[in-house]
């Protein structure tokens, strides 16, 4: 993209404060580190704390079940709650209340961990830009100087990112064929000088063209073209009359929708054998049906 003269930006101060935001009104470029060696450093200690505690309440279980008093803590609450005022050994009760606690803060970073375990990584156009932006002059000579100035990377070591970064909102995952279209139509467009028809956008303050607006041409196309193939196939077919030549036609037709299919689509795997054994069937219907009125018609 090419930087406009009305910088949204620009009454932010370079460092922290424009990058946020910039974050914020690109949220393709909010993208953090999950941390998840030390989520899982703070898992792995808060579970061996649980699994200490579950050793001594189980010997404090054991212990108390063998006096005649105590052993009425396994079979009744309130005699286990009001254990510190009758028998003045509290020791299980304490277990169990220490015991909770740590669970509640063991299952919440459990969770955590979680959720951001299932966050997307970040787009690489989106990393790249990100990288852009940080030695842009807008941003100064030196956008961060800290410990964390390397977090996304650099123009000059694109590849030297934190290995754990998700972002809040990732692009949009369309089918291979349009995200490749988006992205070469992007740079051809700015190389043909198309961006100079365009204006800046009021909210990012840059010349740019909308993925949704590729996304739809590309959905215009894999429309036609799905309906092309069973036509062209149709036609084909019709016009060759030798059975070798049309069984080798039906192949070809088929690895061509397989193709189309796994390219122009997010369609599953399973839906892939389906639609081609599908497309397989009619074609062969079709080339049967023609072969019988053909005989018949020779008979006639």
């Amino acid at each position: 993209m090419t930087q406009a003269t009305n910088d949204p930006l620009r009454h932010l101060v370079a460092g922290y404060p424009k990058l946020a935001g910039q974050m914020g009104i690109m949220p393709e470029a909010a993208m953090f580190r999950t941390f998840s060696a030390l989520n899982a450093r703070n898992l792995l200690y808060l579970q061996a704390e649980l699994i200490s505690l579950e050793k001594q309440l189980l010997d404090s279980e054991s212990n108390d079940s063998q006096d005649e008093k105590r052993s009425r803590y396994a079979l009744d609450w309130f005699w286990l709650s009001q254990s510190k005022q009758n028998e003045g050994n509290e020791s299980q009760l304490q277990l169990i209340l220490e015991m909770r606690k740590k669970l509640k803060e063991y299952n919440k970073a459990l969770i955590q961990a979680s959720t951001l375990a299932n966050l997307k990584e970040p787009d690489k156009w989106d990393l790249n830009y990100l990288q852009g932006f940080l030695m842009t002059k807008e941003m100064g000579s030196l956008a961060l100087i800290g410990d964390d100035a390397t977090t996304w990377g650099s123009v000059t070591n694109p590849k030297g990112y934190s290995t754990d970064l998700v972002a809040l909102r990732p692009r949009q995952n369309e089918d291979s064929f349009s995200n490749w279209v988006s992205r070469s139509a992007v740079i051809t467009l700015f190389r043909c000088g198309c961006a100079r028809f365009k204006k800046a956008s009021r909210v990012h303050g840059d010349v740019g063209f909308e993925d949704s607006t590729i996304f739809r041409i590309t959905s215009w196309f894999t429309s036609i073209v799905a309906s092309l193939i069973p036509i062209a196939s149709i036609l084909v077919l019709y016009t060759v009359h030798s059975m070798k030549a049309r069984l080798g036609i039906i192949a070809g037709f088929n690895l061509l929708i397989s193709t189309c299919l796994s390219t122009l689509t997010n369609a599953k795997r399973s839906e892939i054998f389906a639609v081609t054994a599908a497309f397989a069937a009619v074609q062969v219907v079709f080339v049967g049906t023609n072969y019988s009125a053909s005989t018949n018609g020779a008979e006639a």
